[in-house]
């Protein structure tokens, strides 16, 4: 577990640097207070293990009844369009500043027309559109505008929601949101102080109504009570999110003497903890309501490996192929032997040597896993990199750039660029190498620190973090 370790301990110190001063401030989760929570944990989940259903990887529980809206965003299907970023609510938890209205955004990209966002959508393919902030009612006919569209372009092809505080919320926005085609609203009761009057109006208006809220650990008794009156008011869905630390969020979090653990983010395994109880609770008190936890080990992982997988097939090469983590694989053999590597290669059907590019004056050969072995005879070493990807509103300085064409007079890019570049491995672990690309976990992976860099790439990580 060397090279785990190593990650772990760089985590801690990534954290260390991000919180200077005010991280001996914070109230770190101790080696037994983790096993303690973990065993906890394992304790609820082995409760629940004959009520639920978990998916992602165990990372989401319980999944036997998400929102249309949740399985587009595990399935990288989803755009969150930030519609403005002021809001009218003070929660305490939120993670950043939303002071200005801004202009419609999403991936660092500006939309300033309907149109525009209509373009995008189509060439991305995503089956699923949500409008976020900020808070959407502060737009609203910006929101109604851009609503409009969507549906125009897409019909009923596109699942559209919405997320909001509520307090603007009225019957008549409701209504006119409903006859636009909104398929579903998501409220965050927090803001509101667990005031349910605003998620009642919607129910009955809007065909999928679902509270969305982050598990408050010092606020379980009052979702507990907000629950059972949800569940017998008709909510569709109930939302839990497991909180995390930023450094807006910092000061309120302090003040409420809350745990932390480190990882990634920041987050808050009691958070974690309460969002399971609740789940437990609504199976002992047979409450017929749809709980879903979506864990902060779910969103870091597969809201970002699915929007990677959106970009990396307009850019990958014929040689690459894309990893279950939406990273572009670049596998490279240094040929010891070239004319036995010529002999191999004419063993190739014509499709597969069409998949090869051969660099000569790097001793190098470009190629898919699949036919590693087929030249492993005359391979010196084995060269593996990673691309990632962003989207840009223009070139900048970054090389490797690709056009995407929106509309006669818009265009984004896709900046490019090798996160991992040529990662030596010896031939002999071909092996471990192809087991890591084909979906195993080889416990030499957690030893050397370069097989662990060549999981964290290839990989969606699997369960519930250790806490640490």
């Amino acid at each position: 577990m060397n090279a785990l370790i190593k990650y772990r301990n760089d985590l801690v110190e990534r954290n260390r640097l991000e919180y200077g001063v005010f991280y001996d401030q914070l109230k770190w989760l101790g080696h037994y207070e983790a096993i303690e929570l973990e065993a906890e944990r394992d304790q609820i989940l082995e409760r629940l293990k004959d009520n639920i259903q978990t998916g992602f990887k165990e990372t989401k529980v319980d999944t036997r009844n998400l929102s249309p809206g949740c399985r587009l965003c595990g399935a990288g299907e989803w755009s969150c369009l930030f519609i403005n970023n002021r809001c009218n609510a003070h929660c305490f938890y939120c993670p950043a500043p939303q002071e200005t209205i801004g202009v419609p955004e999403t991936q660092t990209i500006d939309f300033h027309t309907p149109e525009e966002y209509v373009a995008y959508i189509k060439k991305m393919g995503f089956k699923g559109v949500s409008f976020s902030g900020g808070e959407p009612f502060l737009t609203f006919e910006r929101v109604k505008t851009f609503l409009k569209a969507l549906r125009d372009a897409f019909g009923n092809e596109l699942y559209i929601w919405m997320y909001t505080n509520g307090i603007l919320s009225t019957p008549q926005k409701l209504k006119e949101l409903a006859e636009l085609g909104l398929n579903e609203i998501r409220f965050d009761i927090g803001a509101t102080n667990y005031n349910l009057k605003k998620v009642k109006q919607a129910i009955g208006i809007i065909p999928v109504v679902t509270v969305e809220v982050p598990a408050v650990p010092d606020e379980l008794e009052q979702l507990k009570k907000a629950v059972k009156e949800l569940a017998e008011a008709g909510l569709s869905h109930l939302n839990l999110h497991q909180m995390r630390l930023t450094p807006y969020n910092l000061p309120k979090l302090i003040d409420r003497n809350f745990q932390f653990a480190h990882g990634p983010r920041v987050t808050l395994p009691d958070s974690e903890i309460t969002a399971l109880k609740i789940l437990e609770y609504t199976k002992q008190e047979q409450i017929n309501l749809p709980v879903n936890y979506c864990s902060y080990a779910y969103k870091s992982r597969y809201q970002k490996s699915g929007f990677r997988n959106k970009l990396a097939p307009f850019i990958v090469k014929p040689f690459e192929e894309i990893t279950e983590k939406g990273y572009i694989r670049n596998l490279a053999i240094v040929v010891s032997d070239w004319v036995q590597f010529r002999q191999l290669f004419a063993q190739l059907p014509e499709s597969e040597q069409g998949e090869i590019q051969v660099n000569d004056k790097q001793a190098k050969v470009l190629l898919k896993a699949k036919i590693l072995e087929h030249f492993l005879p005359v391979t010196k070493e084995i060269l593996v990199s990673y691309t990632n990807m962003r989207l840009s509103e223009q070139t900048g300085d970054i090389p490797d750039v690709s056009r995407i064409s929106l509309t006669s007079a818009r265009n984004i890019y896709i900046e490019s660029g090798f996160v991992v570049n040529d990662l030596s491995l010896h031939p002999n672990q071909s092996n471990i190498l192809l087991q890591l690309i084909n979906a195993k976990q080889p416990k030499e992976c957690f030893e050397d620190e370069q097989l662990f860099i060549v999981w964290q790439h290839e990989q969606i990580e699997e369960g519930l973090p250790e806490y640490f």
